[in-house]
């Protein structure tokens, strides 16, 4: 008869991971998120700037499955997550057309992303900052140890021992992981096979002096070098601003992704301008950001998240499932599932 799961390590506080430790924990299981950032959320993230606040990385998210849709109705009756009309418009080659998806509901964390992460984490203990970079199983009577270090002070941690780990990181970074660590089997297996599953994405955050005409809203792009450009003061609960999140095309932002950033950001800016066919008002703000895992690739895993029951280790994330906030939960809730079924 396998050993009760009591304590649960969580490497990861991205949707997957706050998914996975919230379900585990709401089963009675003691669980410990550990995160290399200053707060969790990893992708769903709204950065500050004195008076303007971007939610430069993603940007709304859908609702499709009933599991997903039962989480997020006490947030809707908060007015924590909240339905952003657009309108939607499709910019390809100069020309805009309609809402490629006509009929859609996108959904949006107010008043910015984090405020949907934030809500998740509510209860659970996070420890941030602390990038674990070692996982191995103790001596009898067993249990997994981590090995980590302080981002802040480059201190070296130690954390467990953990009945079990959940791996919920890039896939890149949890291939990494297992392969420094020595960790075989199937969760080492699809962490391997999909390590490049998320690609980089760039982004630029920018505010103008002046309002943009017929600028609400948010627009698909195809082009070269843009993929996307939103209103982000336009969304619900925020400003009302002419503050914008650009987002670069895969291709060009692999290409790009080591260049100058704020060159960068200025040739989203200039591409902006280019696709609309019209100038833009003057720049009062501009910056950009690099995320090296973000724009998911061709394919996905068959399952939405792999579980060790022999090493009590699992791997769950949007990188398995094709890069949907939607996806990265139901990815982490299906990693706790699988854990406490071998209880």
């Amino acid at each position: 008869m396998p050993a009760p799961l009591r304590s649960v390590a969580v490497v990861g506080g991205g949707l997957a991971g706050l998914a996975a430790a919230g379900a585990l924990q709401q089963a009675g299981v003691g669980v410990t998120v550990f995160d290399k950032g200053r707060s969790a959320g990893g992708r769903v993230t709204t950065r500050r700037r004195e008076a303007l606040q971007f939610d430069h990385g993603a940007q709304f998210f859908t609702v499709r499955t009933p599991a997903f849709a039962a989480a997020l109705r006490p947030l809707q009756d908060q007015g924590v997550v909240q339905r952003w009309h657009g309108p939607f418009r499709t910019l390809e080659r100069g020309v805009v057309s309609g809402d490629p998806r006509p009929g859609a509901e996108r959904w949006v964390g107010a008043p910015g992303m984090s405020a949907l992460p934030r809500a998740f984490a509510a209860g659970l203990t996070v420890v941030v900052g602390s990038r674990i970079d070692g996982l191995r199983r103790a001596a009898a009577p067993g249990g997994w140890l981590l090995a980590g270090i302080d981002v802040a002070t480059g201190a070296a941690l130690a954390h467990g021992p953990f009945d079990a780990v959940v791996v919920a990181i890039p896939t890149a970074q949890a291939h990494a992981l297992l392969r420094t660590s020595g960790l075989a089997g199937p969760v080492a297996d699809a962490a391997a096979a999909r390590a490049d599953a998320l690609q980089p994405c760039l982004a630029a955050l920018v505010a103008f002096a002046a309002p943009l005409a017929d600028g609400d809203g948010a627009w698909f792009v195809t082009d070269d070098e843009l993929a996307w450009a939103a209103h982000d003061g336009g969304k619900p609960g925020r400003s009302g601003g002419p503050v914008y999140v650009l987002h670069g095309a895969g291709a060009w932002s692999a290409q790009q992704f080591a260049q100058d950033l704020d060159g960068n950001a200025q040739a989203l800016v200039a591409a902006f301008a280019r696709c609309l066919g019209r100038s833009l008002p003057q720049v009062a703000h501009l910056e950009g950001h690099r995320w090296r895992y973000a724009l998911a690739a061709e394919g996905e895993l068959a399952r939405a998240c792999v579980v060790d029951a022999d090493q009590r280790l699992a791997l769950c994330g949007d990188g398995l499932v094709g890069g949907r906030v939607e996806g990265a939960w139901g990815s982490g809730l299906a990693a706790a599932e699988g854990l406490l079924a071998m209880r």
